[in-house]
């Protein structure tokens, strides 16, 4: 019995496999400069050793210039994947839940979607 059925709590058979996006542009990038603040949050989320996260950079640009431009401010963290937002359908297939952190307003690329306010 697990410790959730113990304690009469949800439970269930197998964890969700979930995308936490992060954009690079006006996100985690503006005007050439990294916004330390989301820098930050990617780079806490990126270290700690998730089972069922994956932390994926991506760009209107496409996955080349997404991962591009992260390596400028982040040469040697490892862990992220990199994706064109167009492949949005296909994250959509590999995993239960998106959530998109964004600059733009109007962004609905995700489940969740967070967008910071960065200007």
């Amino acid at each position: 019995m697990s410790k959730n059925e113990e304690l009469g709590l949800p439970f269930g058979d197998g964890m969700e496999k979930v995308a936490f996006c992060f954009d690079v542009d006006g996100t985690l990038i503006d005007d050439n400069w990294p916004l330390a603040s989301t820098q930050n949050l990617l780079r806490d989320m990126a270290i700690q050793k998730w089972k069922n996260v994956d932390i994926i950079v991506w760009s209107g640009g496409g996955a080349d210039y997404a991962e591009t431009q992260f390596r400028r401010w982040f040469p040697d963290l490892i862990g992220v994947k990199f994706y064109s937002k167009l492949e949005h359908k296909l994250l959509r297939e590999r995993y239960i839940k998106l959530i998109v952190v964004d600059d733009i307003q109007d962004t609905r690329l995700g489940d969740v979607n967070l967008i910071v306010r960065n200007k």
